[in-house]
């Protein structure tokens, strides 16, 4: 596990625009849309936080695979979400991924050839509606 606590640098208020405004495309179900966003975000940030931001690309990439039926590429991109995603602290940014991360694990572990039971692991109206981004 890194540290995720030194050297690290606030990205401007632009960049951290693009941040919730990629979160909102993806608590709307817009995954592709967030990881466009997220991805621009992550070419202006600088230190540890890039691993997390990777990390949120690939739960964005491998929702939108989920829901487009490429069970092997959302096990492939939550794999690496979950790896990246689980070596920060729970409320990471303002957003607690525990359970989207337990959901993956499982959903890796299953070894699933097609659709998983029950799912993405929440309903779209379950995630808050706004974020406060929260840099330590």
């Amino acid at each position: 596990m890194s540290d995720v606590n030194e050297d690290r640098i606030e990205p401007a208020p632009s960049a951290i625009r693009l941040f919730e405004d990629g979160y909102r495309e993806f608590v709307a179900g817009r995954f592709f849309e967030a990881h466009d966003i997220w991805e621009e975000f992550w070419h202006r940030l600088h230190g540890p936080d890039r691993r997390y931001l990777q990390g949120l690309i690939h739960l964005a990439v491998g929702a939108y695979h989920f829901e487009n039926e490429n069970h092997a590429g959302a096990r492939s991109q939550w794999s690496k979400a979950a790896t990246k995603l689980g070596e920060y602290p729970a409320g990471h940014w303002g957003v607690d991924l525990r359970e989207w991360i337990a959901w993956i694990r499982s959903y890796i572990e299953s070894n699933a050839r097609g659709p998983f039971p029950g799912g993405l692991p929440f309903q779209r109206d379950q995630f808050p509606q706004t974020l406060r981004l929260a840099l330590d």
